[in-house]
């Protein structure tokens, strides 16, 4: 069985359980942890390496390390900063945490998750389907309630993103120098890839790479959210029970887009 990278971006900004706007969402310490459980039960049943990249504001505790360590096959954490060669303040500084992620995979398939999404499935068969899938379209992103695209958006024609929440694709379709290319120079980008969307995220130059498909909402097979707020503890409990348990939770809840959870 082909090897998975699973990839997980998490940080350790000061815990915040509402998602209050873009960039300041919902920060939990259960994600380091928890998280990266979540992503290993997914994967059951697959040969599977969990890549985890820390972005450090707060320091880890030690208990927290330790696990995490156990249960990461490559742990990366970086000391929070914004500089990049002379500037301080390097706005892309968080695609280049990904970057660096990416570039560490050995798998064939690449599973990305950013820290605060949680994901659920009923069987391994789900996850076979996005990994075939990946003979059609160069990237899959997560459901959604307009597929194949993420919103139903004229003005957007066509150009989307593949979304750094959750997208899967096969190692060889991530050209590492090509992506740091277009990252820094952002007239390269838009003449070379004109398809994709004006907008310096990665996920954007992701989108220039190659076609990307957005698959139906099918809660009876998989479940995919990022936190809208949260309680602690929620994700550890989640974890441990069954995926008939967890859909009817979450059906109990106000699901939303872009895949947000209200609970």
């Amino acid at each position: 069985m082909p090897l998975i990278s699973c990839v997980i971006n998490v940080d350790t900004r000061v815990e915040n359980d509402t998602n209050k706007e873009m960039f300041n969402g919902v920060v939990s310490r259960d994600f380091l942890v928890d998280g990266v459980l979540n992503k290993r039960k997914l994967f059951e049943g697959f040969d599977t390496e969990f890549i985890v990249f820390v972005d450090l504001h707060e320091e880890l505790d030690e208990a927290t390390h330790s696990q995490m360590r156990e249960i990461s096959d490559t742990l990366v954490i970086r000391k929070h900063n914004k500089l990049f060669e002379d500037n301080i303040n390097f706005a892309p500084f968080n695609d280049f945490n990904y970057i660096a992620a990416l570039s560490l995979v050995r798998g064939k398939y690449v599973f990305h998750f950013d820290g605060d999404v949680a994901a659920f499935t009923s069987s391994p068969q789900y996850i076979q389907e996005q990994i075939d899938l990946l003979e059609k379209y160069d990237f899959i992103s997560y459901p959604s309630g307009w597929s194949p695209n993420p919103v139903e958006d004229a003005s957007f024609e066509g150009n989307y993103w593949v979304s750094t929440r959750y997208f899967c694709c096969k190692r060889t379709t991530l050209n590492i120098t090509e992506i740091i290319k277009c990252q820094l120079d952002y007239d390269y980008w838009r003449t070379t890839y004109p398809r994709s969307r004006l907008c310096h995220w990665l996920e954007h130059i992701l989108q220039g790479q190659g076609t990307v498909f957005y698959p139906p909402l099918q809660f009876d097979k998989f479940i995919l959210y990022t936190w809208e707020n949260y309680e602690k503890y929620t994700l550890k409990r989640l974890n441990n029970q069954t995926f008939e348990e967890v859909n009817a939770w979450v059906c109990s809840k106000n699901y939303h887009y872009p895949n947000n959870l209200t609970i």
